[in-house]
């Protein structure tokens, strides 16, 4: 009986061994599945899953969960000391491998970048790669756009849905507040509370503005006006409170919200205009007050209009 376990404890350190190999600067990997062996030209991409995390086991990057797989070219040389990219370096389609980094030799060498003051030098990281395929540029860039298309195609779907919780909010909000709103197309709902003069403006124009900006909750994050931030605690000493210099659809560039209400304003003109989030900064945070998919609202004031020539 002794005898059996010893064996097996044998055939098992045995098997360890075997799956255990080195890069030519002796860093040690494992092998967790064997591939084609098929060895890689330099300049071919590999496409892959790639995962790693730290000594915690807080993940910092999985592609499985991203919309793209990871591609590396490889490359006829390997940066001295950049063990991630001598062990890719080895791999072959189809090959799945363990290894651990210690910190400060990943961020010296790999990331080439140092240490962030939260993480422990005396931990490591582990790596978790599988080569999916091999590629050639041409088929890299078909891939690239093939995921492209798919992205683009799942950033509509989720642009739709955000746009209609929008609008429910808003009209929500209206209803609520007894307010009766124009609408557009696009989704934006605006009340004009000042008859302008003239022609309305368009695009290419230089338009001259005064606005407040604020959330459906009241709250105010931007404005123009001196008095107006000084009542809604948002003043700024030091800046200069004056309408606010926009050229259409030009540069620097504004929400695309904005770039669209102007051309419904003539000077002159008062407007309130709800703006969903997908006109203004869609899921991006822009600070503590527009978080992701934040509906702006602004007051705005159509101070001059002048043709750019």
């Amino acid at each position: 009986m002794k005898n059996s376990l010893l064996l097996l404890v044998f055939a098992a350190f045995l098997a360890s061994c075997s799956n255990s190999k080195k890069t030519p600067s002796g860093f040690e990997f494992t092998v967790l599945r064997k591939g084609d062996g098929v060895k890689v030209d330099s300049g071919k991409f590999m496409v892959m899953n790639f995962a790693f995390k730290d000594g915690k086991d807080s993940i910092w990057n999985d592609s499985r969960k991203n919309d793209y797989p990871t591609v590396v070219q490889i490359q006829g040389s390997v940066p001295a000391g950049d063990a991630v990219m001598e062990v890719i370096k080895m791999l072959t389609k189809g090959d799945s491998v363990s290894f651990k980094v210690p910190a400060k030799k990943l961020f010296e060498k790999t990331f080439r970048q140092p240490i962030p003051f939260n993480v422990d030098t005396a931990q490591s990281f582990t790596f978790l790669i599988g080569v999916k395929d091999i590629l050639d540029q041409e088929q890299v860039n078909k891939l690239q756009e093939e995921l492209t298309a798919k992205q683009n195609e799942k950033m509509m779907r989720e642009q739709e849905l955000q746009l209609a919780k929008d609008t429910v909010a808003i009209d929500d909000y209206l209803k609520a507040k007894n307010i009766a709103a124009l609408k557009t197309k696009s989704g934006l709902r605006y009340v004009v509370t000042k008859e302008g003069k003239g022609a309305n403006a368009k695009l290419g124009d230089l338009a001259k503005v005064n606005y407040s900006g604020y959330l459906l909750n009241g709250k105010y994050f931007d404005t123009s006006i001196e008095a107006d931030a000084k009542k809604n605690n948002v003043y700024m000493p030091g800046r200069t409170y004056a309408p606010y210099d926009v050229e259409i659809g030009g540069y620097p560039p504004v929400i695309q919200g904005w770039v669209e209400i102007l051309q419904l304003m003539n000077k002159g003109a008062k407007v309130q205009v709800y703006i969903p989030s997908t006109l203004a900064y869609g899921n991006q945070r822009r600070g503590e007050v527009i978080i992701e998919n934040s509906i702006l609202v602004f007051d705005m004031e159509m101070v001059d209009i002048n043709v750019k020539k």
